[in-house]
C-alpha cells in the first residue's frame, strides 16, 4: 500500500461523502505519532516513496503515479547537465494531471503558495487557491505547532461553506526538523483530531495523510569530510539526492570503483546500492546511491536535529486517516 493510492482513495472519498471531502496534508507525521494523537480517526499505514521526501512524494500521493514516471526522484537532482533543486528550482515536470486538478479543489497551500518553482505549480495548478498569509506569519506558525493547527482550523472553517472538496497543507516538518516529535507536535495533533471529529459530525468525510517521518541524526564529520571527498575526485558534478538517501555521478569509467570505495568509505553507515535496483529513474538520479544506516550518516546538513529520505520503517511509514459521521 503506497502513497499513489491516494488520488483513488480521494475519489471514493468524493463518491460517498454526504456533504464533501477535507484533506488535511501533513508534512512529516510518521504513523506511529498520528495513531498515538488521532485517537478518533480510523488510522492505517501507506509506504511513502523512495526517497522518503516531500518533493517526490507530495507529486506521487497527486498524481498517483511513481517518481520514475513523475520524474522527480528527489530534492536534488540531475537535470539536463547540471542539478536542479526539485522544490526552489525549475525542473521540468511532466504534464500529469492531479486528483486536485480533476475534481477542482479549493486548496489552502500556504507556504506552497509561496513558491514560485514548476514543481509547486504542477501540485497545484488548476485548483481554486486561498491565498496564503504573508510569510512572516506562516514562519512563526511553523515553530508553534499548535498556533499552525489553530490557525489551520479557522481557515479552513472559512472555506468550508463554499467547497466540496477541499486540500489544505500542515508543516509540521519544519519544527520536527529541528525539535523531532516533541510535546508540542502531539498536541497539535490531538487538536486536529478533535476539529477533524467535529467536522466530520457536520457531515464531511475528513482525510489526513504524511508523506514521510523523520529520525533522529548524529552525522560524523570524517564521514561528510569522506563523501565531499570522493565528490571532488571521481565524480563529474556534485551529489544529489534527499538528505538520508544520496547518490553520485561518477565519471563514465569510475562507476564500479566509486561504488566500492562509497562502500568501504562508509561502512556501517550505509548500505549502497544502484540506482535501478531502488527504482530510481535514469539520468536524473545518480547511479550509486548510499541510504543510511546509521545516525552517522553524511547528509548534506549537518545542522539538522532530525531528517528523512532513508528507508527506515520511522521514515517510509506514513499515516492515512479518516474521520466519518
Amino acid at each position: 500500500m503506497s502513497l499513489a493510492e491516494i488520488p483513488s482513495r480521494l475519489e471514493h472519498a468524493l463518491r460517498t461523502a454526504d456533504r464533501g471531502v477535507v484533506v488535511l496534508a501533513v508534512d512529516g507525521l510518521s504513523s506511529d505519532v498520528a495513531k498515538q494523537s488521532w485517537l478518533s480517526a480510523s488510522v492505517s499505514t501507506l509506504s511513502s516513496t523512495v526517497p522518503s521526501t516531500s518533493a517526490t512524494a507530495w507529486l506521487t500521493a497527486l498524481t498517483g503515479v511513481p517518481a520514475d514516471v513523475h520524474r522527480v526522484p528527489g530534492t536534488v537532482y540531475r537535470n539536463g547537465s547540471g542539478l536542479v533543486h526539485a522544490i526552489n528550482g525549475s525542473p521540468v515536470i511532466p504534464d500529469l494531471p492531479t486528483v486536485l486538478e480533476r475534481h477542482g479543489a479549493t486548496v489552502l497551500a500556504r507556504e506552497l503558495d509561496l513558491l514560485e518553482g514548476t514543481w509547486a505549480q504542477a501540485l497545484l495548478r488548476g485548483c481554486n487557491r486561498v491565498p496564503a498569509p504573508p510569510r512572516h506569519k506562516l514562519t512563526a506558525q511553523a515553530e508553534d505547532p499548535p498556533l499552525l493547527v489553530a490557525n489551520v482550523v479557522a481557515d479552513l472553517d472559512k472555506a468550508l461553506p463554499d467547497a466540496r472538496f477541499l486540500w489544505t497543507y500542515v508543516n509540521i516538518d519544519d519544527h520536527v526538523h529541528r525539535n523531532g516529535y516533541d510535546e508540542s507536535v502531539h498536541e497539535a495533533m490531538l487538536r486536529l483530531d478533535a476539529h477533524a471529529s467535529r467536522w466530520a459530525a457536520q457531515g464531511w468525510t475528513v482525510v489526513a495523510h504524511s508523506d514521510h517521518g523523520l529520525v533522529p541524526v548524529d552525522p560524523d564529520p570524517e564521514l561528510v569530510e569522506a563523501w565531499d571527498a570522493i565528490v571532488r575526485e571521481e565524480c563529474v558534478i556534485p551529489s544529489g539526492g534527499a538528505a538520508r538517501t544520496r547518490w553520485l555521478y561518477p565519471k563514465p569509467d569510475r562507476l564500479e570503483a566509486v561504488f566500492d570505495r562509497v562502500a568501504t568509505t562508509l561502512g556501517a553507515a550505509a548500505t549502497v546500492h544502484h540506482a535501478t535496483d531502488l527504482g530510481l529513474p535514469q539520468p536524473e538520479a545518480g547511479p550509486v546511491v548510499a541510504v543510511a544506516a546509521s545516525p552517522r550518516f553524511p547528509i548534506p546538513d549537518p545542522s539538522a536535529k532530525f531528517e528523512h529520505g532513508g528507508l527506515s520503517r520511522d521514515e517510509i511509514d506514513v499515516p492515512f486517516a479518516m474521520w466519518q459521521a
